[in-house]
């Protein structure tokens, strides 16, 4: 414990609290650590910070004082974008309950009376098990684009997000992509190809003037294939889905840098699940470490092991100060509300 404290009196990180308890073990999902990195982009005129978080999954185990938090932590970043990476709710169902729905819908009013927030669906909002088979909510009903049907708030589905600042593509992967995630645990990195290169909107003919970013969940499908010929035109792809690779709080730093423990399709041991990497077109991929790391979907055994996980966020800053064409980054954390 001795050896936690020095590392952040080193690091100049605020002061942690302990919790009061039997084995008297911090409750880390207490902490929110904010990860600031600022990356090079000779098309920035002025600074763009920008705010990301994926994976809130809203369920029973998520509710009021997480969506308070939230909000509370993206008024104090003060960001010019905020970028919501999918997994909002844990399941569709939670769609049709009054108080999730609300609390849902408070995050998003929230966020967008701070900046434009603009979205993607990941598979928890969209896949559910019908019958003996798993389908796609969206295909079904139109209550996503009813939720997200105000000012300021941008589901982008397959679509592009321009504003005189910034272009965002925001992909919506395919159930077809993460299909094999419920039989395998395998995504399918061919179908998201064949998908994405089918939508020549994301890709073609993109403004050259303006930094390009693209969102989308799930970082597997990107990786899993040569993508030079349809990505190649963003500068910077934010993802989450991958929870920081479940890396418990205790090992963050001495863990190795990229590598998780395991992710979503149960890969061991990943190298490539959390931090920020260098794609091979050039192209810099963030993994956002994610609200929730044990979602209420995952056995049951394992929710109460959440006291073990930072909540985790992005702050991108954008800038074409050239003492930046190496990407810096550095962490803080901070106590979020009881």
């Amino acid at each position: 414990m001795v050896f936690l404290f020095d590392k952040i009196n080193k690091l100049k990180y605020n002061r942690l609290r302990f919790q009061e308890g039997a084995q008297n073990m911090i409750d880390y999902s207490k902490i929110l650590k904010t990860r600031e990195s600022t990356i090079y982009n000779q098309y920035v005129k002025d600074d763009i910070r920008i705010a990301s978080l994926a994976d809130v999954h809203i369920s029973r185990l998520v509710g009021k004082k997480d969506i308070d938090n939230i909000s509370d932590s993206l008024y104090e970043l003060n960001p010019d974008y905020i970028c919501m990476l999918g997994d909002l709710i844990d399941s569709p169902k939670y769609l049709l309950d009054d108080k999730k729905l609300k609390e849902l819908e408070i995050l998003l009013s929230n966020s967008a009376s701070i900046a434009p927030t603009i979205l993607v669906l990941g598979n928890h909002d969209i896949a559910i098990k019908e019958s003996s088979k798993i389908v796609d909510i969206t295909e079904k009903t139109d209550i996503w684009n009813q939720i997200t049907r105000r000012e300021n708030i941008h589901l982008l589905t397959d679509e592009l997000y321009k504003d005189n600042r910034i272009v965002i593509g925001g992909y919506k992967q395919k159930l077809e992509a993460y299909i094999n995630l419920y039989k395998k645990h395998i995504e399918d990195p061919q179908a998201f190809y064949e998908d994405f290169k089918a939508r020549e909107s994301l890709y073609k003919n993109l403004p050259q003037d303006l930094p390009k970013i693209l969102i989308t969940h799930s970082p597997e499908t990107i990786i899993g294939l040569d993508i030079k010929d349809i990505l190649s035109g963003y500068d910077l792809i934010l993802t989450g889905h991958y929870h920081n690779g479940c890396v418990p709080a205790i090992l963050d730093d001495i863990y190795p840098k990229n590598a998780g423990i395991i992710t979503p399709e149960k890969k061991l041991f990943p190298r490539n699940a959390r931090d920020i990497i260098k794609l091979n077109n050039g192209t810099i991929m963030i993994y956002n470490g994610g609200w929730t790391k044990i979602a209420e979907s995952a056995p049951k055994i394992l929710h109460k092991t959440n006291c073990m996980f930072y909540r985790q966020m992005d702050l991108t800053t954008l800038t074409s100060d050239e003492d930046f064409k190496e990407t810096t980054v550095k962490n803080k954390l901070l106590l979020l509300k009881r």
